[in-house]
C-alpha cells in the first residue's frame, strides 16, 4: 500500500505539464518544423534554431549490465554531434544541387506524434518529448523508413519557439541505411 507521504514524494519530482495552449502551440512548431524539412526550405528550419543549439544522436548501446556507463571504460559516441555552423554547413551543402545522393532528388515525409511538453527549468524554456517517422524515398526501390524518439529543450523567443536542443534516439544499433544525410 503507497503511503500519502511517497504520493507526495512522487509529485514533488513529476516534471509539471505545460498549459493547453502552451502544447498545442509546441506540437504546431513541431509540424511546421517537419513540413520546412519535407520541402527542403533550409533557410526557414535555421530560422527555428537557437543559435546555441546542439543537434545530438548518439549511437545506442548495446552492452551488458557489467559494462554500463561507470561500469567500464566505454566512451559515449555519435553519430550527429552539433552545434549551429554545423547544421547550418550541412544546409547550405544541399543547397548547392552537387550532392550526388539528391540526385535525382530525396523525398522525405516526416510524421511526429506522442508529443509532451513539461515546463523547464528556466522561464520560456519547455522540455519536449516526441516520437518520429521519417520516410525517405529515391527512385524506384530506394525506400527507409526510420523511427525513433527525440527529447527537445525549446526556448520561447518573440511569442514564437526555437529549438535550443535536440536529441535523437533510433532504437537500432545497427542503421540499415545508405547514409543519414538527413535532419530528424
Amino acid at each position: 500500500m503507497v503511503k500519502a507521504a511517497e504520493v507526495q514524494d512522487q509529485a514533488a519530482v513529476a516534471p509539471q505539464l505545460v498549459d493547453l495552449e502552451t502544447h498545442y502551440r509546441i506540437e504546431h512548431f513541431l509540424r511546421y518544423e517537419a513540413r520546412v524539412l519535407d520541402e527542403e526550405d533550409y533557410q526557414a528550419w535555421l530560422g527555428l534554431l537557437d543559435p546555441q543549439v546542439h543537434y545530438l544522436m548518439p549511437v545506442p548501446r548495446n552492452t551488458y549490465a557489467r559494462n554500463r556507463p561507470g561500469k567500464s571504460t566505454l566512451s559515449d559516441m555519435a553519430i550527429y554531434d552539433e552545434c549551429y555552423d554545423d547544421l547550418k554547413q550541412r544546409a547550405r551543402r544541399e543547397e548547392t544541387g552537387l550532392v550526388w545522393l539528391n540526385d535525382p532528388p530525396t523525398r522525405h515525409l516526416r510524421l511526429v506524434t506522442n508529443v509532451e511538453a513539461y515546463v523547464g527549468d528556466q522561464a520560456d524554456r519547455y522540455h519536449v518529448y516526441s516520437k518520429f517517422i521519417l520516410y525517405r524515398s529515391r527512385r524506384e526501390r530506394d525506400i527507409v523508413y526510420h523511427f525513433g524518439r527525440r527529447e527537445d529543450e525549446l526556448v520561447e523567443v518573440d511569442g514564437g519557439f526555437r529549438l535550443l536542443s535536440r536529441v535523437i534516439h533510433l532504437p537500432e544499433r545497427v542503421i540499415l541505411d545508405k547514409n543519414l544525410n538527413m535532419f530528424f
